[in-house]
């Protein structure tokens, strides 16, 4: 199968030099940062902690504290013109998360018994970070009545809080679709029933297969500025598909038969330059095997995530967003915490990063973070000009679930493993300031900065040991960053 994507992909490459009857439109991005992430692990390592709940992260080789990477992010999107019916569409990238590490390859293109010898001529050697993949391939088919998209295709619906189809600068993931969307316009109506396959293992038959399918509805009026919509849908894995795993309590199992439902309202308003919106996901029904290979969990997690700014003029907007998503108390009946899309984020910091990544990057994705266990709230000032804009934020959060003390159940949303906890923990996760600089050089290029400081609430300092308690320290971000959108 990868050999067909990456055969699909060279002829889409190909095909611009050899015919000139298809009309082909290349769009996509193409950026670089520099990241370096001071005290990442948060706080101390006067003791080092490896029992279940603690939220100290383990240093890498050398015992530094700081972080330091570079990085690139890759989208060539293809729109074939078919004629007016139809058209294909794709997204090529490379890696994992639409890109990768610079300098990440672990082999070189030299014999590693000459390295001392050949030092100077040893070069970073192609890896799969560097191989393409097809993330999108899907038609479009046009009728009087509806648009059909038909493939792996992606999907967004509302803030993005949960569907998200990264289409920001620097989104790192899309939210991929097997299947078919129609979409549907009805007035100010839009209706996208959709239908499609996760995932089948071992066997093509119904047993092994997990699929999805439901519908979204969105009424949206420009005139009067208001907008909201519904989405309802089903995520059903059958028995004998093993691809989808639980390990709360520290054991690897299959989920086993799950039935997830999700219905996301949304909400949006506008006065004037004032507007807000609001989207409520809420998750429901039965997960699976998450505590144990005997009972099947109950499925009960929920956010609300608000968003409103104010043009005070056409060049400063005044901003305030804020939000809530449900942790999890690490009960054996039932599963709470909702994990926001790891492309929805609310600071430079904070929530951002995998920090478990900067230690053991050959286990975890950086960019595999997730707002989760959280009350939030964001005040943010932004100036914009013809070719700069400034950016400066305060963030503050809170845990919604913390450990409770005398031999409770607890579950360590940084692992994902629920635990018995032995003393409380505060759930006071910290503010964060933020600033970003950005320069558009021309309509295509943008180069930017930003900083972020974090000052570390006791929360990161819990290790569920009653004689030991971790020791704050605040962390810093800084990056540089160029990107080209085309």
């Amino acid at each position: 199968m990868a050999k067909f994507f990456k055969s699909i992909a060279l002829i889409m490459i190909i095909t611009p030099l050899t015919s000139f009857s298809m009309p082909i439109d290349w769009h996509g991005k193409f950026g670089v940062d520099t990241t370096l992430i001071d005290t990442f692990a948060k706080s101390d390592y006067a003791t080092s902690f490896s029992n279940a709940g603690t939220q100290q992260i383990p240093l890498a080789s050398g015992g530094h504290a700081n972080a330091s990477f570079q990085s690139y992010i890759l989208r060539l999107a293809p729109d074939i013109i078919i004629n007016d019916s139809a058209s294909i569409k794709g997204e090529i990238t490379t890696g994992y998360g639409r890109g990768g590490r610079l300098g990440d390859a672990t082999k070189q293109n030299k014999s590693n018994d000459m390295g001392h010898a050949l030092y100077m001529q040893n070069n970073a050697s192609s890896d799969d970070s560097t191989q393409l993949h097809l993330t999108k391939i899907y038609m479009e088919l046009y009728s009087d009545t509806a648009t059909y998209v038909i493939g792996r295709h992606d999907a967004n619906y509302g803030l993005g809080a949960v569907i998200n189809s990264g289409k920001n600068l620097w989104d790192r993931h899309t939210f991929v679709r097997d299947g078919i969307t129609a979409k549907i316009k009805l007035g100010n109506f839009q209706l996208d029933p959709y239908m499609g396959k996760v995932s089948s293992d071992d066997s093509l038959t119904r047993a092994t297969n997990s699929k999805e399918y439901g519908t979204s509805i969105v009424y949206e009026n420009h005139q009067k500025g208001t907008g909201f919509g519904l989405l309802y849908g089903k995520k059903i894995n059958n028995h004998a598909n093993n691809n989808i795993v639980g390990e709360a309590d520290g054991t690897s199992r299959p989920l086993g038969e799950t039935n997830v439902k999700i219905t996301d309202l949304y909400f949006k308003q506008t006065f004037g330059d004032f507007t807000f919106q609001v989207e409520v996901p809420i998750m429901s029904g039965e997960i699976g095997y998450v505590y144990n290979n005997t009972d099947i969990a109950k499925y009960k997690a929920k956010a609300v995530v608000f968003e409103s700014k104010y043009n005070m003029s056409k060049t400063l907007t005044l901003g305030i967003n804020a939000g809530s998503a449900s942790g999890s108390a690490g009960s054996g009946s039932s599963f709470e915490a909702m994990y926001l899309n790891p492309n929805y984020q609310i600071a430079h910091l904070m929530f951002r990063y995998n920090m478990l990544a900067v230690s053991d990057p050959n286990t975890y994705s950086v960019y595999d973070s997730y707002i989760v266990n959280a009350k939030y709230a964001k005040l943010y000032v932004k100036y914009l000009s013809e070719n700069w804009d400034f950016g400066g934020a305060l963030v503050h959060a809170i845990a919604n679930e913390v450990a409770a003390g005398g031999n409770s159940t607890a579950f360590n949303h940084l692992t994902g493993e629920a635990y018995t906890s032995t003393i409380a923990q505060d759930d006071d996760m910290g503010y964060e300031l933020d600033f970003d600089l950005n320069y558009k050089w021309n309509s295509s290029i943008t180069i930017g900065t930003l900083l972020g400081y974090h000052f570390v609430g006791d929360y990161y300092t819990f290790t569920n040991d009653s004689a030991h308690t971790l020791k704050k320290h605040n962390s810093f971000v800084g990056q540089l960053n160029t990107i080209i959108n085309f």
